[in-house]
Order: C-alpha cells, then sequence, then structure tokens
C-alpha cells in the first residue's frame, strides 16, 4: 500500500487504528472558524453561517498508514451479500469507481442525485464519503460535465464499511476508509 495509490483516505479511522495498533494516540489539534457572509437586503434571510472544523494529527498520515499497513491487510475480501438484516462489516472491496446518478435524466443536468459507487460484477457499492478526505481533489469529479462523468471509470480497492443492503437493486450502502487505485 503506498501513498501514491492513494484516492481517498479517512483519517479520523486511521488515526484511530494507529492508536489501537501503537498503543499512542497521536496528538489532535482542532480549530474551528466560523463567519457569517451577509447580503445587501434584509440581512435575517440573506445571511449564510458557516462553519469550518480542521484536525491535524502529530502523526502524519505516511506514517499512521505505515503502522497500520498490516492490520488493514487483515480485513476479509467481500462476500457480495445483500440480504436485509446484516450487520455492519468493516471489508475489502474490489471494482471500478464512477458517479451513479438517480433522477429522470442520466448523465444529465437534470439528474436528481449524483453519488460515488463501485461496481464490482452484479453488485453496486454506493459510497457515503466526505469530501475532504479524498486526495489530488478526486471530489470534483462530482461536479464535472455529466458528458465526461459517464466514463469515469476507475480500477479501485476499497477498504469500507458496509451499512445495509438495497437488495432491490442491488446495492449496498458503504463508508469507505481508504480507496486505492488497482492494477
Amino acid at each position: 500500500m503506498k501513498y501514491d495509490t492513494l484516492l481517498y483516505l479517512d483519517v479520523d479511522f486511521l488515526s484511530e487504528k494507529y492508536e489501537e495498533e501503537t498503543g499512542v494516540a497521536p496528538n489532535t489539534v482542532i480549530s474551528k472558524n466560523e463567519g457569517m457572509d451577509a447580503q445587501a437586503g434584509i440581512s435575517f434571510l440573506k445571511s449564510k453561517l458557516h462553519s469550518q472544523v480542521t484536525k491535524q494529527f502529530s502523526a502524519s498520515n505516511q506514517v499512521m498508514l505505515k503502522a497500520t499497513k498490516k492490520s488493514l491487510k487483515q480485513y476479509p475480501e467481500a462476500t457480495h451479500e445483500i440480504d436485509v438484516g446484516l450487520a455492519p462489516k468493516n471489508c475489502w472491496v474490489e471494482g471500478k469507481l464512477s458517479i451513479g446518478q438517480w433522477g429522470d435524466e442520466k448523465n444529465s443536468e437534470t439528474a436528481l442525485n449524483l453519488f460515488y459507487e463501485i461496481e464490482a460484477g452484479e453488485i453496486t457499492y454506493s459510497l457515503l464519503p466526505q469530501n475532504e478526505y479524498f486526495l489530488a481533489n478526486l471530489h470534483a469529479l462530482e461536479r464535472i460535465s455529466p458528458a465526461l462523468q459517464r466514463y469515469i471509470n476507475i480500477p479501485v480497492k476499497m477498504l469500507c464499511k458496509l451499512l445495509y443492503p438495497l437488495p432491490g437493486i442491488k446495492t449496498i450502502v458503504s463508508t469507505p476508509y481508504v480507496i486505492l487505485t488497482n492494477g
């Protein structure tokens, strides 16, 4: 697992695994930035509140990744079960990363929902990612032209938590921890 192959890294998950593996908690510095963007007119109707929380760890991502590499590899491969009522579990999934769309017109500006998904054979894994964990500005793929999105088909291997299946559409809703390019 090389840092160059990473597309997504959940540093909160990684820091918890690092502490579990080494017995040492990486010191965390949390800073919060709050503000208000007011516009002319009736301010209580037009102002936007915003808040941003930033976490910094005393150990770098690479240090934490190296320390946890062995334990991360020990998670099992997904069995692609789509039975309702299965308990959430952590596992590895191999497939193709793409942008999924639900809505009236696929590959158009009027698609109702855009989301990341990994297609693995007959099963699709719909992802619930945090945009700040994408590396190399990959989260911007959701904003490019729908005509270009339909060609996104990146071979990947993902460590994730399988949350629950949607058997009718052969989809499993998942939270990614690590996504690596594969091949």
